[in-house]
């Protein structure tokens, strides 16, 4: 239990702390990749509010010289490093001007052909491969401007590249010390569940001798001075507490031996048949029924003892606690699926996984009446576990409890 433990908490910090990193990751590179096109569009801005022309940079504003807000946002090296070209078009689309001053990596037939496919796509800003575009409405009619970004593009790629590597590194790093430190963190809690169960089967065992003597002594009373109403509550009150322990005892020794008994491959459908023919008088002595629908030979690798005292379990609980004069189904597939529903008392639908915790009891009043202590499907769930398979119980709509149970 305490190596699941570990391993549940080895997942569960391993999963937040690559979502937190993942989350940081992405974000610094969105913005890192915003900052770089709001960049490239606010020197394609200041081109276009400039006719296709990098506007001049003033170091000093002369006094009494108004100078354009967008001069002043650049250094001035910023004309001679920036790479860029224009085109004019007028209102039929066709080219009446290209400025080509500002580069040298593209040829005027490359222009010409970057042009026509920014003009389809109808965009007014984007990328055309490593350019970024920006189109706006002038006299003469179209200005494209056509911004190389190719510097830009690569550092952003550059940049995304190696926060994967650090944050794959990191994420490694931080792995291998949950790793190194979950015993430690596990440690406390795995003791205090180990204790746990240890005091539960020694409990279960203290308590067998003196409800023996409490027994003997009933019968020694009635012997004497016959049976009354008080001896009686007494022999009942001392069945319920063996039953208590003894199912105690019982789920105790299974979560302490996590290994499995010994496993062959057996019939589980004769399993299903014995069991639900042994529990048919059980259920009519209840005014119920048990109907069953079992596919021939189907085999699994189980324990055949566990198995058995799965299902008297399942159909004893599903007699219990089901409505007067109802059916129980209890049904087989050939892929090993078994599936028991009954008629209850339902106060809500949806998953009822909770019934498979230790004393938990939907109605109590009704399991005070059936004897109940809600302990007979954590011991289901408990061989379930041991089997390597799942269960799982549902409310339906029409106060149905549907509970299944699949076995590799």
């Amino acid at each position: 239990m305490s190596e699941k433990l570990r391993l549940r908490f080895i997942g569960i910090a391993s999963l937040c702390v690559f979502i937190v990193l993942f989350l940081f990751l992405v974000c610094i590179n969105v913005w890192n990749y915003s900052n770089m096109t709001h960049n490239a569009d606010r020197t394609l801005n200041a081109i276009s509010a400039n006719n296709g022309i990098f506007p001049k940079i003033h170091k000093d504003k002369p006094k009494g010289e108004f100078i354009p807000e967008k001069r002043l946002e650049f250094s001035p090296e910023e004309p001679f490093s920036t790479r860029y070209f224009s085109v004019t078009l007028n209102g039929e689309q066709e080219q009446i001007a290209i400025n080509m001053n500002s580069i040298a990596s593209v040829s005027l037939g490359e222009a010409n052909d970057m042009t026509n496919s920014v003009m389809e796509k109808g965009k007014d800003r984007g990328f055309y491969g490593s350019y970024r575009y920006h189109k706006t409405e002038v006299e003469e009619g179209t200005l494209l401007v056509f911004l190389d970004c190719t510097k830009d593009l690569f550092f952003t790629n550059n940049f995304l590249l190696n926060s994967i590597y650090v944050g794959g590194a990191g994420f490694l790093a931080v792995c291998f010390l949950i790793v190194l430190l979950s015993k430690a963190a596990v440690r406390p809690v795995a003791e205090s569940y180990e204790k746990q169960k240890t005091f539960i089967t020694n409990a279960g065992h203290e308590l067998k001798t003196p409800l023996s003597i409490i027994d003997a002594n009933r019968e020694v009373i009635e012997m004497e001075n016959g049976e009354s109403q008080w001896t009686q509550s007494i022999k009942h009150q001392v069945e319920r507490l063996t039953r208590l322990t003894n199912q105690l005892t019982t789920l105790a020794k299974m979560e302490e031996s996590p290994e499995k008994k010994f496993l062959e491959n057996i019939d589980l459908s004769n399993i299903i048949n014995d069991v639900c023919d042994e529990m048919e008088a059980f259920a009519q002595g209840q005014g119920k029924t048990i109907v069953s629908s079992v596919s021939p030979n189907v085999m699994i690798n189980g324990n055949e003892d566990q198995l058995r005292q799965l299902l008297y379990i399942l159909l004893d609980n599903g007699v219990k606690h089901s409505k007067e004069n109802s059916v129980i189904e209890v049904t087989l597939a050939n892929n090993g699926k078994l599936t028991i529903r009954n008629q209850a008392y339902l106060e809500q639908t949806g998953n009822m996984n909770i019934l498979l915790e230790r004393f938990y009891r939907m109605d109590s009043s009704r399991s005070r009446q059936t004897g109940g202590y809600g302990l007979g499907l954590s011991i289901a769930n408990a061989i379930v576990e041991q089997h390597k398979g799942k269960i799982s119980i549902m409310a339906l709509k029409d106060d149905t409890l549907e509970l299944t149970i699949t076995l590799r």
